[in-house]
Parts: C-alpha cells; sequence; structure tokens
C-alpha cells in the first residue's frame, strides 16, 4: 500500500497514524509540536518529518497526505503550509469537523492547481481513531478511489463490511458527519433527560437508576450510547466517594456542529426542533450562575412523586426509543435535504450502513433504518416506514404519558418532549398554521393560500377581497 503523509498528531492524529502503522501502511508524519512528534519516535512505520516540505519531500507523486488538526483557521494554515509543495494529482484529505461550506470552498480552490481534496467526516472519538473509526468522505471520486484501500484497512467493520462511505463531490462527507453529531447531540441529551426524570421525577437513588439505564441497552434499543452511560453511571469518584456523575459540573461544552446542523436546517427548510432543542439545552447549561439564582429567587420547578416511580420506570425507556427514532427522521430528512441542494445524490441506507459500527451513534437501530431506505429508496421520513411506524405507534401511549408527567412535575425534557410533538405534527391533516398565516396576513398583507381555490389571497381585513 502507499504511504500516506499525516499533518497534527493530536489525540485524533496521533491515533489515526498508529491504527495505520498497525495495518502496515507507512506514516509520513508532522506537527507543530516537538512534543507531539517525539511521542511517536521510534516505531518503525511511522518517519517524523520537521516540517511540511520535509514531509512531501519523503512521499512518492502522487502525494496523498491527511490533515488532522482543529476546523477552521488550524486547518486552513496547515493547508497553507503544504501547498507551495503540492502538484497537480496530489491528495489532500481534511479529517477535521470542518464546516462543510468551508470544505466546498478548499475543493474549489485547491482544484484550481489540480491537487485533488476529500472531506473527510472521521466519527468515533479517539477510541475509534486507534481501533476503527467510521468514515465519511466527499470530494474528488478519483481521489477516493485511490486512497480506498488505506481508509477500509483503518476502518471499523460491521456486517462484514467496512464502515467507509463516499457520499458526493466537494462537502458531502463534511455534511454526513454533520449531521451525524447533531443527532448525537439529540440521543445524548435524550438519554441525560430520561435519567434526570428516573432521579427527580421518580426519586429512583443513583444506584437504582444506574442499574435500571444499565437494563435498557439490549435488543432493539441497544447503542454505544447507552453503554457508556451505564459505564458513567457506574463510576465512583476517587476523592469524594459520591457517584462520579453527582460530582460533575452540570455545564455541557459544544465544539460547533450541533449548531451548524440547526443553521443548516433552517436554511434548507428542513424541520429539526429536536437537533435544536439539544443545542438550546447546552446553551442553558452553560448559564449556570444565572440558573442557580433563578432557583434561589423562584424556587425549584420540580416534584417528585412517588406514585410515579413504578410507571416512569417501564415508560422511559420505551420513549426514549422512540424519541430516538424521531431524532434519527429529523437528521436523515436534513440529509436529503443538503443532497438535493448541493447535488450530491447522498445515498440515506448507505450512511445508516456506515454508523453502525465505529461512530459514536453506532446501534442496533440502524439495522431497520438501512433496510427502510433499502425498501424505499424514495422514503420521505423514517415515520412512513411499516416497521418504524409500528414500533413508535407501539410506545406513543407510554411516550406521552412520560412527557406529561415530565411536564407536571417540572422537569425540563425539551428533546423528548420536541420529539414527539414533531412526530404527532407530521401526521397531523390540519394543523394550527392556518391561523399563523392568517394573523400574517392580517398584520402584514402577506396573503395566504385557500384550500378551495389556486392563488394568493388576502382576508376581508380592509374590506371584501
Amino acid at each position: 500500500m502507499r504511504a500516506i503523509g499525516l499533518i497534527g498528531l493530536g489525540v485524533m492524529g496521533r491515533n489515526l497514524a498508529l491504527n495505520l502503522a498497525g495495518h502496515g501502511i507507512a506514516v509520513h508524519a508532522y506537527d507543530l509540536d516537538e512534543a507531539a512528534r517525539t511521542g511517536l519516535a521510534g516505531l518503525e512505520s511511522i518517519r517524523l518529518s520537521r516540517s511540511p516540505a520535509a514531509l512531501l519531500a519523503g512521499l512518492e507523486r502522487p502525494r496523498a497526505i491527511l490533515v488532522m488538526v482543529n476546523a477552521g483557521a488550524a486547518t486552513d494554515r496547515a493547508i497553507e503550509s503544504l501547498e507551495p509543495g503540492l502538484s497537480a494529482g496530489d491528495i489532500l484529505a481534511d479529517g477535521g469537523n470542518a464546516h462543510y461550506t468551508d470544505t466546498i470552498g478548499r475543493a474549489r480552490a485547491l482544484g484550481k492547481s489540480g491537487v485533488r481534496f476529500l472531506g473527510l467526516g472521521v466519527s468515533g472519538g479517539a477510541e475509534g481513531a486507534r481501533l476503527g473509526p467510521a468514515l465519511m468522505a466527499g470530494g474528488d471520486a478519483g481521489a477516493f478511489r485511490e486512497l480506498e484501500p488505506i481508509l477500509d484497512a483503518i476502518a471499523a467493520k460491521a456486517g462484514g463490511r467496512a464502515c467507509l462511505g463516499y457520499f458526493g463531490g466537494d462537502g458531502a462527507g463534511h455534511f454526513v458527519k454533520m449531521v451525524h453529531n447533531a443527532i448525537e447531540y439529540a440521543v445524548m441529551a435524550a438519554i441525560a433527560e430520561a435519567w434526570f426524570a428516573l432521579r427527580h421525577l421518580a426519586g429512583l437513588a443513583h444506584g437504582e437508576a444506574a442499574e435500571a439505564i444499565a437494563g435498557w441497552n439490549r435488543g432493539e434499543a441497544q447503542s454505544y450510547l447507552l453503554e457508556i452511560t451505564a459505564d458513567v453511571l457506574g463510576r465512583i469518584d476517587g476523592a469524594s466517594g459520591q457517584p462520579l456523575v453527582e460530582m460533575v459540573l452540570d455545564r455541557a461544552e459544544q465544539k460547533g456542529t450541533g449548531a451548524w446542523a440547526v443553521e443548516a436546517s433552517l436554511a434548507l427548510g428542513v424541520a429539526a426542533p429536536s437537533l435544536a432543542e439539544a443545542v438550546f439545552a447546552r446553551t442553558l447549561s452553560s448559564a449556570k450562575e444565572e440558573r442557580v439564582a433563578a432557583e434561589l429567587r423562584l424556587g425549584s420547578p420540580l416534584h417528585v412523586d412517588p406514585s410515579q416511580r413504578d410507571a416512569l420506570r417501564r415508560q422511559l425507556p420505551r420513549a426514549l426509543f422512540a424519541a430516538t427514532l424521531a431524532c434519527y427522521a429529523q437528521g436523515f430528512q436534513l440529509l436529503a435535504a443538503g443532497s438535493s441542494q448541493h447535488g450530491w445524490n447522498i445515498d440515506p441506507a448507505a450512511v445508516a450502513e456506515v454508523w453502525r459500527g465505529g461512530c459514536i451513534l453506532r446501534a442496533a437501530l440502524l439495522d431497520p433504518i438501512a433496510a427502510a431506505f433499502r425498501g424505499a429508496p424514495g422514503l420521505a421520513n423514517l415515520m412512513l416506514d411499516s416497521a418504524l411506524a409500528a414500533a413508535m405507534a407501539e410506545r406513543e401511549a407510554d411516550w406521552r404519558a412520560m412527557v406529561a408527567a415530565a411536564l407536571v412535575g417540572g422537569a425540563p425534557v425539551p428533546v423528548l418532549a420536541s420529539a414527539l410533538a414533531y412526530a404527532q405534527g407530521y401526521r397531523t391533516k390540519r394543523g394550527a398554521a392556518a391561523l399563523i398565516q392568517a394573523q400574517r396576513d392580517r398584520f402584514g398583507g402577506h396573503g395566504f393560500q385557500r384550500i378551495d381555490r389556486p392563488g394568493n389571497h388576502h382576508g376581508p381585513w380592509s374590506g371584501p377581497e
């Protein structure tokens, strides 16, 4: 296999270098930080370079270089450091969490000099990078084919195939990765809300709640996120002797991919309320001091109702499964809209299959999702698939009861509740928007459509139409 250059030896870059080397692929690596370089010294299959120019000089043409640095300005600087030495036919792949519009711009700019660019979404965190990530590629199709043997070797495997996919030109790979992260935000939030409800609505002790959630991770509900949640809840803090999660500050950070997906959904006209609520929940969590002051002034909204204990223990895993499915439905609609807008022709079934291993979203639910799109390639929404619709309908009564109990008990469950509202709104034949249209016309003269004849119409606000 050809040698590959790698720029950036942080946690992800270092682990990918070790993954590549472990598969017999020669790596020429560089990082601005000398300590990062020396940390990999002594490994026979990893050659450390003292500059980008030296890295390029050690590779046979056409050269292939993987950039693994922070998104944004750091990626631009890394590309600029390589650009003087790049030649037509060389392949440059960006494996960072780049905004897909930046990837589109970089592909076009580098393409002017004949350099072939790939935007490569890499999911799985540090462990995935070392042992096998899910890889989502977009950009130059010929460049992907040349790198495919290398990427196939280092990718996670599921269902007998590599968790690797090519999804279209320029920014397609990073768009798929962005949507992956947005769904991840939502599912993480939904799990956290379910745990919070067990503790603060049902009144379960920490150990009882941890045991309940560990039991959820089986069968069709099995997922990596539930697996690590059970692991987190089982850990004891060495300093205090308390459950570790009870010592963690309730202020969640974010790196931007969730917000980018929400912005994209607004620009593309896609309803993704649960993906947005997950981002907003993290934003609200960051106002820790304000929240403390508000509870002191206004009182806690929480009301533990022991009579709900058994019902919530039964309802929550069922509500969580249904809400997770609704979050996936929103994400896949966003994928379809982005694909249509940019002409990428993203195959949603292939996306689900790539996500089955290596990535943070890996879960048993992805098998029926892939089957739904394979069975109906033009499927408009996952909730229209008969098997998935039946699974959601079978859980809906418990989902509604759980959300109602949370609202009455004062527990904030924005993702679980918005997912329910989305699922119900999607199948409501005639909803509240008729009044909104009339309101818009009343104050702004925007007009409205009628159900009985075509055209744009106005109400009799200043006399007959």
